[in-house]
């Protein structure tokens, strides 16, 4: 019987794997068929996903861009837009006509975004489209400029982008499912302005203006109506200017109108000060806030009828107030945690833009 070969433990145990180990790191083993069957595949499936992502039109290898600008036909009375992915910027002048540039980005062929212009009666409608992302990062969009005669009536519903519109005079619609809305200079007849996801910032004249924000402030400084709706889910509102009758409404945040003129306000939220000066003696004020204070500057030289109302704080009216509970101008104040003031002069916030 053999002698097997001395071992050397000098060796350190990694120099002294069996030598089909060595084989088998190799491939010449007998049954590394199948280590080398795995390989391929895996080789192969890589292959065929680099090829597959190649040749998908939603993977960014590039960018493309083009601009187009034409004017409208003549005769239209009223514009229809439905934004995808961009900007749009909405400019009322002084001519008759409509001017419209279309900029359009993608990222590849198969996913440029197509605008297209309908005229129906006399109703311009752009309209655009981008094709749907499966996989990889896209980038499609069409972003508009439009100028348009002052008095047109405009319809905007942008899904994925802000919007920007100046000196419009006539009915004014204006919906960002996702993105700001900034409407200056307004005097339209009506604005209805609504943004799921973004600020709303609106100045001007409006008869009626309706402002509603899922999740975002609203501030209407200088603004000029006969009838203001604010609401925000999420957000604080702002307001000052010349209005008949406002509601004010937030589930989170402060309510802060400074320098305002205004009959009836009603101002409610549920988490969030509230703050009113007047400039002028209002006829009907109701402010309530779940959890937060009620500071309401009022002019004097006229009676009010206060009701005050607090379930944890303290309640300080100023005496140059005139108080009269028989008074036709009636304030309703309540707040279930925060403090309750009433003070007699202005609201302390004279430049509204340091607000």
């Amino acid at each position: 019987m053999g002698l097997a070969p001395p071992r050397d433990d000098r060796l350190p145990s990694w120099r002294r794997r069996p030598v089909r180990s060595r084989l088998v790191a190799y491939g010449r083993t007998a049954d590394n068929g199948r280590d080398h069957v795995k390989t391929l595949t895996a080789t192969a499936t890589l292959a065929v996903a680099a090829a597959a992502l190649t040749g998908c039109g939603n993977v960014s290898f590039g960018t493309g861009e083009e601009t187009r600008t034409y004017t409208a036909p003549a005769g239209i009375t009223a514009l229809k837009l439905t934004g995808n992915g961009s900007r749009v910027q909405v400019r009322a002048t002084d001519t008759p006509t409509i001017k419209v540039v279309e900029r359009l980005r993608w990222s590849n062929e198969r996913n440029k975004p197509v605008a297209k212009r309908t005229t129906e009666g006399d109703t311009l409608t752009l309209a655009a489209k981008c094709a749907r992302a499966t996989m990889g990062f896209t980038r499609c969009g069409v972003s508009y400029r439009v100028e348009v005669p002052r008095d047109l009536p405009v319809e905007i519903d942008n899904r994925d982008g802000s919007i920007d519109a100046s000196g419009l005079a006539g009915t004014v619609k204006l919906h960002s499912h996702n993105g700001s809305i900034e409407a200056t200079d307004l005097r339209a007849t009506s604005a209805s302005i609504r943004s799921n996801d973004g600020s709303l910032r609106v100045s001007g004249r409006a008869a009626t203006a309706d402002l509603d924000s899922s999740n975002g402030s609203i501030d209407a400084t200088g603004l000029t109506a006969d009838r203001l709706t604010a609401r925000s889910r999420d957000g604080r509102i702002k307001v000052s200017g010349t209005i008949r009758t406002a509601d004010l409404n937030t589930a989170n945040g402060s309510i802060d109108a400074a320098g305002l003129t205004a009959e009836s306000v009603t101002a409610e939220t549920r988490d969030g000060s509230v703050r009113l000066g007047f400039v002028s003696a209002p006829t009907k004020v109701k402010a309530e806030s779940a959890n937060g204070s009620i500071h309401v500057w009022l002019p004097s030289g006229e009676s009010y009828a206060i009701d005050a109302s607090t379930n944890n704080g303290g309640k300080r009216i100023d005496p140059s107030v005139h108080l009269d509970s028989a008074s036709t101008r009636t304030i309703d104040l309540r707040t279930s945690d925060g403090s309750i003031t009433v003070t007699a002069g202005a609201h302390p916030v004279r430049d509204q833009r340091s607000w």
